[in-house]
């Protein structure tokens, strides 16, 4: 298990890694505190989320954890000498990262223009911050994987697998945060 952890500390761009995932975390739990500040303030707080939304939620979920793993593969490939395997690897990386921009995206507009909660409402404000953060951090890491995969033999992999990691993590702490204590349990199937 130590062996592990180190790993993950063994080089100067890992450990600047995990600085920018702290700062991150706390940036991410004040705007979680104040989702929850401002739904005890609220007294009409939706309950927007339906079985369809929750359905999409899982495919980003899914979306994350997939890149993160395919990077931490293709770190591990080019390590071992295989830099073709590698840059596969990344490019499947990307690619559930793009989707994930795209489902969020898709639930943003069925937010704001098919459920009306849009950046004036207290949820839909909260949700948008929320949501719009973790979508910019989500894009700063696609951006970082393609500089990474333009020069595989040179990069550190595994940093970007790091701060992926972290993204696919505060997804889930999302969806437990804000999808599912807000989701709509009167649903039709």
């Amino acid at each position: 298990m130590h062996a592990r952890i180190a790993e993950y500390t063994a080089t100067p761009a890992r450990r600047r890694t995990l600085v920018i995932v702290g700062i991150n975390s706390v940036v991410f739990t004040l705007m979680v505190a104040a989702m929850f500040y401002v739904r005890a303030r609220t007294p009409d707080w939706p309950v927007p989320f339906e079985f369809g939304s929750l359905l999409m939620v899982f495919t980003m979920a899914m979306s994350g954890l997939c890149a993160s793993i395919t990077m931490v593969v293709g770190a591990h490939s080019a390590a071992n000498g295989k830099p073709e395997e590698a840059v596969r690897w990344i490019a499947i990386a990307i690619s559930s990262w793009l989707v994930f921009l795209f489902l969020e995206i898709v639930e943003w507009v069925r937010m704001v223009y098919l459920v009306e909660l849009g950046p004036t409402t207290p949820f839909g404000g909260a949700f948008l911050a929320l949501t719009g953060a973790h979508w910019l951090a989500v894009i700063a890491c696609t951006i970082w994987f393609t500089f990474a995969v333009a020069d595989v033999r040179r990069r550190d992999l595994l940093a970007a697998a790091l701060y992926s990691h972290f993204l696919a993590i505060w997804w889930l702490v999302l969806v437990v945060t804000m999808y599912l204590p807000n989701m709509n349990p009167l649903v039709d199937f």
